[in-house]
């Protein structure tokens, strides 16, 4: 349970310099930021060199909305004289945080809240134009509704003190990923499996049969873009299937898809809080109505992160942030030399911590920590529906 300002902030601190992927992260660092500056929601996009939106995750927009992103999410990069328009927002010469887009005229009368924020109830934002030294990264933007208190000086020192730690998170996929092997990538890499369906398709991708629980991902995927991924090609759920099925296939005429231990061709749709893995074999040589060939299974699994759970498990500790730091450093496999410059500790204060760690979670060994963790993440979970587009349109 969060009980101060100074806990979250620990929390948002250990999830966004943690190396997890940013998306992934949602919807954890939403609850969180959302203690500090209360909204009703938030926005958060990745960007490329060019202040093009590549992902976003946007919480209570509706589906049009989603689709409106996947489809022309390029156009809010072009030169406009739309304040809200990423090209603006991301301008080197613009500071990053605190400036309020409130209703100016220029605001209401931009297309950014003509066609996205009104519809969705948007009224007062406070962006966040997320940059390094090498360029663009992203936007975060926190929303509230017309009747809400606008955002205050307090606010925008909150952002303030998030920033550096969202430019580590968004950055982060830039560097080589450590592979699975590595000690210090410990969990970062892992998901778990939290539910799964079953998919049968033609071989031309074109679905013939779903699971119950499989049918309700596809009304989800199909009423719009992907809500947690915007790709340079669409992501649907549907066209996901197709292009599975069109990569077995191919792999069945040059006989490396029969091989015995080939790889199942395998999609993975990042979402909040995790992924949608998807995986596709053979079910037959050859059936009528499949025009290209074999029917193929594709198995859906809903992930979870570990790591995102392990870093939440910790914050709903009794742990203080100095120990919940500690646990998951420990977790990660560093070495205690690692920790100390990571946390600015000296060996013995690192030994006083963990022995106090050990103490409160009635423990002996930093192996028994990370099980102990393990367990704990396991109990952790999101309440998505929260999380995702409305199908009402535009708010009463």
């Amino acid at each position: 349970m969060r009980t101060s300002a100074a806990s979250t902030f620990a929390f948002l601190e250990t999830l966004l310099v943690s190396g997890i992927d940013v998306m992934s992260q949602m919807p954890a660092v939403s609850e969180a930021i959302k203690t500090l500056v209360p909204s009703f929601s938030l926005s958060m996009i990745r960007v490329d060199e060019r202040s093009a939106p590549r992902h976003h995750y946007s919480e209570h927009f509706d589906e049009a909305s989603h689709r409106l992103f996947a489809e022309s999410g390029h156009l809010f990069a072009l030169a406009s004289d739309d304040p809200a328009a990423f090209g603006n927002l991301l301008d080197p010469r613009r500071r990053p945080y605190g400036k309020l887009i409130e209703t100016t005229d220029a605001f209401l009368q931009g297309g950014t809240y003509q066609h996205l924020f009104r519809r969705n109830g948007i009224h007062h934002v406070l962006d966040v134009a997320i940059r390094d030294a090498r360029g663009p990264l992203g936007i975060l933007g926190i929303f509230r509704e017309q009747k809400a208190p606008r955002f205050t000086l307090g606010d925008v020192n909150v952002v303030a003190k998030l920033y550096p730690w969202l430019v580590h998170a968004f950055a982060a996929h830039r560097a080589t990923v450590r592979g699975p092997g590595d000690e210090a990538s410990r969990g970062l890499l892992a998901y778990d499996e939290i539910d799964s369906a079953m998919i049968v398709a033609n071989g031309q991708g074109v679905i013939q049969w779903a699971s119950d629980r499989a049918r309700a991902w596809l009304e989800d995927a199909s009423a719009g873009a992907d809500r947690a991924l915007l790709m340079n090609r669409p992501s649907r759920l549907p066209e996901a299937c197709r292009a599975l099925s069109k990569t077995w296939n191919a792999g069945r005429r040059t006989g490396s898809s029969l091989r015995d231990g080939a790889a199942p061709p395998t999609l993975a749709l990042p979402l909040p809080g995790g992924r949608l893995r998807l995986r596709a074999y053979g079910l037959a040589a050859e059936h009528d109505g499949a025009s290209d060939g074999a029917f193929v299974g594709i198995q859906l699994s809903l992930e979870m992160s570990r790591g995102v759970r392990v870093v939440t498990a910790l914050e709903r500790s009794s742990l203080t942030p100095q120990q919940r730091r500690v646990a998951f450093g420990l977790w990660m496999g560093k070495r205690p030399k690692e920790i100390c410059e990571q946390l600015g500790l000296s060996a013995a204060t690192l030994k006083s911590y963990q022995k106090a760690l050990y103490l409160r979670l009635d423990v002996n060994s930093a192996l028994e920590v990370v099980e102990r963790l393990e367990a704990q993440a396991r109990t952790v979970t999101f309440d998505l529906d929260a999380h995702l587009p409305r199908r009402s349109g535009v708010p009463a």
